[in-house]
């Protein structure tokens, strides 16, 4: 007996709708590569409070004292010695986030709000933002001759370059880790990163080969590569770089780097203007428009000096009265 054309299409219909139900129960390996792996295991501490124990805020305790936060607790030393794998959210814990808030000006709600949780899913700079003396804001809080308020910070007591080293040369090095980038388009990019700082303060920056004496050293390193700060994979720490007069700026070789950038991917550029900063020592600040804002999303590139990165590296050269 045939089908009726109406059965037949009803059929059909029925056999797509079901195959594109099982498709979207299955998992999607291109939105699992883009988004940061904290945006998959940590969205269920959202709204998470003091008083509380949910499985993962050991995660938040360990980010936190990365970038610094634990510096700002008495004895914090001996708590993350014996709380590091423990998931209450005690008055310590409180506390970090009051300051990690306080920094980013986000509300000072001391929970994981969704602001807050969201923040700390963005990629960003492996620098912490807290010295190990405790100081705990990313801003100067004052008014500066003028000019409002300032944001942005220095290494310690404000470690720089003499003007004997106004001259400086980088170059490339490598510890055999692969990257998608090659030497000519890492090349062009550093030219064009420290020319973006050159242009505001007199110093000149000048690539050497690989044998010759440098200043700067930059390269891409994965995981543990000996400078005591390990990468951790994609979309979580992007690169790092130390305090003058030390010179190393190290980029993380499995992100997916490029020079566009597509919607998946993460600025080169951007990440090395903003490490040459820290090489010239300017450290975080919660200037959300500046270059040293230490977060970046994924396809934005974020290239030019904002007015408080000007502000604060012509300051530390003495070149603002």
């Amino acid at each position: 007996m045939m089908k009726s054309p109406v059965s037949t299409f009803l059929f059909h219909l029925v056999f797509v709708f079901l195959i594109v139900f099982l498709l979207d129960l299955l998992p999607n390996p291109t939105l699992s590569r883009k988004l940061p792996q904290p945006a998959l295991s940590l969205k269920h501490l959202e709204g998470s409070r003091k008083g509380q124990t949910i499985k993962g805020l050991h995660e938040i305790k360990n980010y936190l004292e990365r970038f610094g936060y634990a510096n700002v607790v008495a004895n914090i030393s001996n708590y993350h010695r014996e709380h590091e794998n423990n998931d209450e959210f005690d008055d310590v814990l409180e506390s970090e986030i009051k300051a990690y808030q306080l920094n980013y000006n986000l509300e000072v709600t001391g929970m994981l709000d969704t602001q807050t949780l969201q923040q700390m899913m963005l990629p960003r700079c492996g620098v912490p933002d807290i010295d190990r003396n405790g100081k705990s804001s990313m801003k100067w809080n004052h008014y500066n001759g003028g000019r409002g308020n300032v944001n942005f910070k220095f290494y310690g007591g404000g470690h720089k370059w003499p003007p004997s080293k106004y001259n400086l040369t980088y170059k490339f090095t490598t510890d055999g880790s692969q990257t998608n980038i090659d030497y000519e388009t890492l090349s062009s990019v550093c030219a064009r990163a420290f020319a973006t700082w050159a242009a505001v303060i007199p110093f000149h920056f000048k690539e050497v080969g690989v044998v010759e004496h440098a200043d700067i050293f930059i390269g891409f390193r994965t995981g543990a590569h000996g400078d005591g700060i390990p990468f951790d994979g994609p979309l979580k720490t992007l690169a790092h770089a130390f305090a003058p007069k030390d010179g190393r700026l190290h980029l993380d070789a499995t992100e997916n780097w490029g020079t566009g950038p597509a919607s998946d991917e993460i600025d080169l550029e951007s990440i090395i203007v903003h490490e040459i900063g820290h090489i010239l020592g300017l450290k975080h600040t919660s200037d959300r428009g500046a270059i040293m804002f230490p977060f970046i999303g994924l396809g934005v590139a974020k290239r030019q000096l904002g007015s408080d990165d000007i502000l604060g590296v012509k300051t530390l050269y003495g070149l603002i009265g």
